[in-house]
């Protein structure tokens, strides 16, 4: 006891004394534990999180500002490691420090009497010498309670004014901001270096300042026992000494962290500007060290988002417990700001790559365009039989989703050429078929799709008793190749994720109609059934931290159609023979017409609805074909318009035939 005791004192005295200076982690709640182990050989190891109930505390973990509370597990406090038994250094090994950060002067390491850290299985032991000398200053034990109570708080003063010392406390915080794993520091009593290092760490986490207070505070429990049995070997050895000096020395006093905050204010003006202009720590780190110790369970305007947003909100509060929080990255550096801002700056609506889910939503409604496209010559009911018309069709077309409900707007543009041939097999019956190219741009949430496919489509048409009166039935199916990829600008400093990948897209429709002859019109009734699928493959994004791994889609559609044609009497204008057209059309899409994007981040999903979710699609649109001899010209445009979601576009045809 009296070797333990030597130790002990040369360590306290010299150390936590004489200055007596010395000063995972998963989400966590307001209502989480601290369950700590308590350490009988290293009694004032405790995690920088929180105070157990039995010292003093709540037992709970800290909340802190901006509605986060600490993590366990990710930074310790202790004093020094040198007496640890074997059963103490086992319950410390299973915490799997990654290293443990000595404070102290080699005297106090090395001695004489040797004072070694016994490091828990696996640390790295590092020695950052906050004073810089090669032992503590003597401290006045012998003195009077008022010169102990001085000498003490001239130490924490030093902490702030002292360039040595800075430097030693910038080096402790760069350190473990920078390492992997969790950390402990200590120096000999583990009290004023340490308390030191833990108030500046909590400072920065936004724990309030009654809470590190008291924080510190707790030594005098945590060390109680040790407090109690040194001053008892002090009054056998020094019975002169005044036990309120060595109550001074052995202990805390709210004073002495008080005198350095306010050496903070009088030298820096903030605890910010120390830290970064008295430390010189940037605000990335202090962001780095704060994500490490801080868990947000609702980031700011979170609980108002619905829809997109808050599916991305959720994923960006997700995110908080994965590899890109508390490190150096573009993600931990903009959610620590968006905390200080308040906002999450639109980066909420972002982040979950509806783009994608729209792009789906175009290509599930291209044979709506490819309608557009083939229709003036699905009939061939003016060719003679066993002739062939050629024609060549160049089509463009613009439509826009409002943005409701937490899904931001989309915009489509789409552009194409179609080269094709009607053959007219009999009095009764014709067939089709075209090779297009179809470039479509779209655009939703900063992020802009583009969408190349290339179609091969074959159709045909029957009448029953004519193809240019009565009853007939049709059908058509297509199939294309689709090359797809992304930019999604993220903001916030995020950079772009890009991506890129391959499809189908496929489509089959049949309908049945009338002509029916009323001069000077014909109208011809149609009603059909078709189905739509699409089905692009996984890929991954790059260039950003929040690039996603996104999710193949693979949808089918099911919609019933109504048409309602009127061709007009031809009209002889100079050579040429003019033929204007009308069409009202309906399309009812039979099954959910939102499509569904899902995405994974460090194995967090991430769902995002497309804009457009109507089952409802009305179209009007107006033509004129124009025919001399074996020549015709078409053109045509179009309007669209869904009412359930403000949906509307504008499309036009320009197209040549020629028949042989």
């Amino acid at each position: 006891m009296f070797d333990f005791m030597v130790v002990f004192t040369r360590n306290i005295l010299l150390g936590a004394i004489a200055m007596a200076p010395c000063l995972s982690s998963t989400p966590a709640s307001a209502q989480e534990a601290i369950l700590t182990p308590i350490l009988s050989t290293a009694p004032n190891f405790r995690d920088l999180a929180g105070i157990s109930a039995s010292n003093g505390g709540t037992g709970f973990v800290n909340s802190t500002s901006n509605g986060g509370v600490m993590r366990t597990g990710v930074f310790y406090r202790t004093n020094a490691l040198n007496n640890l038994n074997n059963a103490d250094w086992t319950t410390l090994s299973a915490l799997h420090i990654y290293r443990d950060i000595d404070l102290r002067t080699p005297d106090e390491i090395y001695g004489p009497p040797a004072a070694q850290d016994v490091t828990p299985e696996g640390a790295i032991w590092t020695n950052i010498n906050i004073y810089g000398t090669q032992g503590p200053i003597p401290s006045p034990l012998w003195g009077t309670p008022a010169n102990a109570v001085s000498f003490m708080q001239s130490g924490y003063q030093a902490f702030v004014t002292d360039s040595v010392q800075r430097n030693g406390f910038r080096t402790v915080l760069l350190t473990l901001a920078n390492d992997t794993g969790p950390d402990l520091w200590h120096c000999a009593g583990g009290k004023d270096r340490t308390g030191w290092t833990a108030a500046l760490l909590q400072s920065i986490a936004g724990v309030p300042d009654a809470t590190i207070m008291q924080d510190y505070l707790a030594t005098n429990s945590y060390l109680s026992a040790l407090i109690n049995t040194t001053k008892e070997y002090i009054s056998v050895v020094h019975p002169t000494w005044d036990p309120a000096t060595i109550d001074a020395l052995l202990g805390v006093q709210s004073s002495y962290l008080q005198t350095g905050l306010d050496q903070v204010i009088a030298s820096y003006g903030s605890m910010s500007a120390y830290l970064t202009q008295g430390l010189g720590l940037t605000q990335a780190d202090t962001y780095v060290l704060r994500a490490k110790m801080v868990f947000y369970s609702e980031l700011p305007g979170q609980s108002g988002l619905v829809g997109n947003a808050a599916s991305g909100a959720e994923l960006l509060n997700a995110l908080q417990n994965s590899p890109l929080s508390g490190h150096y990255t573009d993600y931990n550096y903009y959610l620590q700001s968006a905390i200080d801002q308040g906002t999450l700056g639109g980066v909420e609506t972002r982040v979950g790559g509806q783009v994608h889910a729209d792009a789906a939503s175009f290509l599930l409604r291209q044979a709506q365009r490819l309608d557009e496209v083939i229709t003036p010559y699905t009939s061939g009911c003016e060719l003679p039989q066993g002739q062939t018309r050629i024609w060549m069709a160049g089509n463009g077309d613009t439509f826009s989703t409002s943005g409701h409900d937490g899904i931001d707007g989309s915009t489509e543009n789409s552009g194409g050429s179609t080269i094709g041939a009607t053959h007219r097999i009999s009095s009764q019956a014709t067939t089709n078929m075209s090779l297009g190219y179809d470039w479509g741009s779209v655009e939703s949430a900063d992020a802009t799709a583009t969408v190349n496919t290339a179609l091969a489509t074959l159709g045909g048409r029957y009448g029953f008793s004519a193809l240019d009166v009565g009853p007939f039935i049709e059908g058509r199916a297509n199939a294309g190749w689709v090359d797809y990829e992304s930019e999604r600008g993220l903001g916030g400093g995020l950079g772009t994720a890009t991506g890129s990948t391959t499809g189908v897209v496929y489509s089959g429709q049949v309908r049945v109609g009338n002509a029916i002859r009323l001069i000077p019109l014909t109208i011809t009734p149609q009603v059909g059934a078709r189905v739509t699928g699409v089905s692009l493959d996984d890929f991954n994004e790059g260039g950003s931290d929040l690039a996603l791994n996104v999710h193949g889609v693979d949808e089918t559609f099911f919609s019933l159609l109504a048409d309602l044609d009127f061709s007009f009497t031809p009209k002889p204008l100079g050579e040429w023979t003019l033929t204007p057209v009308l069409t009202l059309g309906y399309e009812r899409i039979l099954d959910d017409p939102q499509v569904e994007g899902v995405a994974t981040l460090y194995g967090f999903t991430v769902r995002q609805q497309s804009a457009y979710e109507s089952h409802d699609l009305m179209k009007a649109s107006v033509g004129l074909s124009a025919k001399q001899g074996a020549f015709t010209v078409n053109g045509r445009v179009s309007g669209v318009i869904s009412e359930e979601t403000n949906s509307t576009g504008v499309s036009g045809l320009l197209s040549l035939a020629y028949s042989f």
